[in-house]
């Protein structure tokens, strides 16, 4: 009977939004008023009055507000608490109290609003609803690409000492700057340079060419007033420079000997299978997670699901941190956040009902990790990352992550399932 009438408490607003209308008995709330007026009482002092010796009346009334709000401060949290608990009810964010009504008479009345994880059944053949993955396909040009790549990597830089700088070179100078106005001097640097790079001082790729060790030159840069580094900003420096070191890259010949170096095989030839079923093995992958993730846009979408606001905003500034460094995000123009904030809010909210189905899913199927599959998987990550076992479990442990790996490794095996049941590949 408590329960049914708890429960008539609690108005449903939405799928995921809740408000409870509460109230707090008078005789409790003349208990705890009496209980801080009577703090105030002991440690107020007043012109004409000992500390402690005030009269009642003119705390009461000097301080009614402050006395109202730390009664409200010692009441309310407990007493939602209490019904929260009562109702079984978990809010997955702060909850906002809308209304309060105080009276010493009749005692509180207040309304509070917060969110709640949606409560969905899923469809009884929502295995039934299959979906085809995308047939993939890889090119000589996607191969070529990566032996580029590999090639790159493989790269040596020589020590060039019978020419001058050219473009494509690695160069090694010291660099200093003057301000021409307050004739402040910068202190004296030894940077690398690519020769010839875009992203290079205009002006530096312009005296670089043909400069030869222990040579030294000076070029002047007008930086204009809005230049994004302040320090520089309208101001003309003078800079000095003189080239230390010329390295040049030399590529490897691609061949069998090349091809067994960079990794275990015959040959060149073999190198080349060998990243066709990489490639392969990616590009299936990708194309399974997108039939996948159009699967669970499509369930989402059938049973109306909803996402907690709070929550979605959450994990949309999440993404974008996750996405941009701090000192990426100061450059981005104003007129460009709010696509950036909507991009990243859509991500967040589909990211989130994927993980809710997904959990879903888990739970109806009897999905869970055994003890052995963790352990197995903790022995994977700690070969991968080069990390003792115990070490890891350490971790995990002092920073309460135990939890969270439990429930990322159920996920995938829920994808896993899902995989084989309703993906035609």
């Amino acid at each position: 009977m408590e329960k049914t009438l708890n429960q008539e408490k609690l108005k449903l607003v939405s799928p995921t939004v809740r408000e409870l209308n509460l109230e707090i008995p008078a005789g409790e709330v003349q208990k705890e008023y009496e209980k801080v007026l009577k703090d105030y009482l002991k440690k107020v002092k007043l012109p004409g009055f000992r500390k402690g010796y005030a009269p009642r009346e003119m705390v009461q009334r000097m301080f009614e507000a402050e006395i109202k709000e730390t009664v409200l401060d010692n009441l309310i949290p407990e007493n939602l608490g209490q019904e929260l608990k009562s109702l079984q009810v978990s809010p997955v964010n702060i909850p906002s109290v809308k209304s309060i009504e105080f009276d010493l008479e009749k005692g509180i009345k207040y309304q509070v609003s917060f969110e709640v994880w949606p409560d969905f059944e899923l469809p009884s053949d929502y295995l039934d609803r299959k979906i085809e993955a995308e047939k993939t396909e890889v090119d000589e040009k996607e191969i070529e690409a990566v032996l580029n790549n590999i090639r790159e990597n493989a790269a040596e830089y020589l020590p060039v000492t019978d020419r001058g700088v050219q473009a494509g070179d690695y160069v090694v100078v010291e660099i200093q700057g003057r301000d021409l106005k307050s004739k402040n001097i910068m202190p004296l640097e030894k940077i690398v340079v690519l020769a010839g790079h875009p992203e290079n001082e205009p002006k530096l790729n312009e005296v670089l060419p043909e400069m030869k060790p222990g040579e030294e030159k000076s070029f002047l840069v007008q930086y204009p007033a809005d230049y994004q580094q302040k320090k520089f900003a309208g101001k003309e420096i003078e800079y000095r420079i003189k080239v230390l070191e010329i390295k040049e890259k030399k590529l490897p010949e691609l061949d069998d000997e090349f091809a067994r170096a960079v990794s275990e095989v015959s040959g060149l030839e073999a190198l080349k299978n060998k990243i066709y079923q990489d490639l392969i093995e990616q590009k299936e992958r990708q194309s399974e997670d997108r039939a996948l993730n159009l699967y669970l846009e499509n369930l989402a979408a059938e049973i109306n699901l909803v996402v907690p606001e709070s929550i979605v905003a959450e994990e949309a500034q999440a993404t974008i941190q996750r996405q941009f460094k701090e000192e990426e995000l100061k450059k981005i123009p104003q007129d460009l956040w709010p696509r950036l904030q909507e991009q990243a809010r859509k991500q967040a909210e589909n990211r989130l009902k994927n993980n809710i189905l997904l959990q879903k899913i888990a739970e109806k199927e009897g999905l869970s990790i055994t003890e052995e599959e963790f352990e197995e998987e903790l022995k994977k990550i700690s070969a991968a990352q080069n990390i003792p076992l115990n070490q890891l479990r350490s971790v995990l442990s002092r920073e309460n992550k135990e939890a969270e790996w439990r429930l990322n490794l159920r996920l995938r095996k829920t994808v896993d399932f899902l995989g084989e049941k309703v993906i035609i590949k």
